[in-house]
């Protein structure tokens, strides 16, 4: 079983952009750089994927953090990346959804 906490951005990215920035945040690279299946490498087995709002839809960017091991990893996991992420970029971070 996958646990996730998914942390809301406001701001308007591609899937690719939003990875490629969300890794060098992490100083993580991508995995799958180029393919539907994307994602970025967490220690301990952990992944972060990033979900792009459809046609039509509004923002928000959603940034999906899974662990195999707890729900509370998944949400300390997600912290991390919310902080990194929050500090090298200056994206408007809604909230930590878990």
């Amino acid at each position: 079983m996958e646990h996730t906490a998914t942390i809301v951005a406001q701001t308007q990215q591609t899937k690719p952009e939003a990875l490629a920035i969300i890794a060098a945040a992490l100083k993580i690279p991508v995995t799958g750089v180029a393919t539907a299946h994307s994602y970025i490498r967490l220690a301990r087995g952990g992944r972060v994927e990033v979900e792009i709002p459809k046609f039509g839809e509004s923002l928000p960017l959603t940034i999906d953090v899974y662990s195999r091991r707890s729900a509370a990893e998944a949400r300390a996991s997600a912290q991390n990346v919310l902080e990194l992420v929050a500090t090298a970029t200056g994206w408007q971070i809604e909230h930590l959804h878990a």
